[in-house]
């Protein structure tokens, strides 16, 4: 599974069904908000597709999405946090 960031702007009054776009994706995809334009997204699909995908249910709001998979990160954030960004694959090769 990649990690992607991805950002909007929902300014237009509009409700994205967030949860339906997830439920579109892969099998395992899964998505951690940070607050109501910011999301992070576990996918395995490409940047390409996931763009594609989100266009259905953003309608004309606009949207970033990055690949963060190989990024470093650190910082203080809720347990919650940490626990969607780490890899599973390296949490079952630790076992």
């Amino acid at each position: 599974m990649k990690t992607f960031l991805l950002v909007f702007d929902d300014g237009n009054g509009a409700e994205i069904d967030l949860r339906s776009y997830v439920d579109s994706l892969d099998s395992g995809a899964e998505m951690y908000a940070l607050d109501g334009h910011v999301c992070f997204l576990k996918s395995n699909l490409s940047v390409s597709d996931l763009s594609g995908r989100l266009s259905r249910f953003i309608g004309s709001s606009l949207f970033f999405i990055v690949d963060v998979t190989s990024s470093e990160y650190e910082g203080r954030m809720l347990g919650v946090f940490w626990d969607f960004l780490k890899s599973r694959a390296l949490e079952s090769a630790a076992e």
